[in-house]
């Protein structure tokens, strides 16, 4: 004997049995666009972290490495290898301006109030991630008295990094040296 249901009963089972209704899948693909956007939103803030932290770390060993150079010219500045000592006469301690300028490391392609600027642009074969994104560094040599306001030599090297990144100038370091020679030099007191 076949049992007949009726007609309404078998609408609403045949519903059930077929899934899900078109408000479940609305909801459904609603909440799957939401966690895929939040991701892809998360994510891309994640890499431009780590994007930035890399150009920063880098910049930081391209200015390391200029100083150093400078550092070295400066040491080496009046050093004589014949006589393996440093050798400086009068003159040379009253113009140190003069042979800074003549160093290896200092060019000076642009003078703005007293400073020689020099400006480049680190490329790929430095690190790569120079390669996405324009970066200008820029460093500035000013020379003064090591007391300001008294005149008692010109021996104080002030190096002022700066670096353009995107819309942004940014005063990144500043550190004085002295030439190790300079020591040699009499000192008016």
């Amino acid at each position: 004997m076949i049992l007949k249901l009726p007609i309404d009963y078998e609408k609403k089972y045949i519903k059930r049995k077929n899934g899900f209704g078109l408000i479940d899948a609305i909801l459904s693909l609603s909440l799957l666009a939401g966690i895929i956007t939040y991701g892809v939103y998360f994510s891309s803030l994640r890499l431009n972290t780590v994007y930035s932290s890399n150009i920063i770390r880098s910049v930081n060993k391209e200015i390391e490495r200029d100083i150093e150079r400078f550092k070295l010219d400066l040491w080496s500045l009046f050093f004589d290898k014949d006589q393996g000592k440093y050798i400086i006469s009068e003159f040379e301690c009253d113009n140190l301006i003069d042979s800074i300028l003549k160093l290896s490391s200092v060019r000076t392609n642009n003078i703005v109030n007293n400073q020689m600027i020099q400006s480049w642009r680190p490329g790929a074969e430095r690190s790569k991630v120079f390669t996405g994104e324009n970066i200008l560094i820029s460093r500035a040599l000013n020379i003064s008295e090591p007391v300001e306001g008294e005149y008692l030599n010109n021996s104080l090297i002030t190096l002022n990094y700066s670096v353009t990144w995107g819309n942004n100038n940014i005063e990144w370091l500043s550190i004085e040296l002295s030439p190790e020679a300079h020591s040699w030099c009499k000192q008016d007191i």
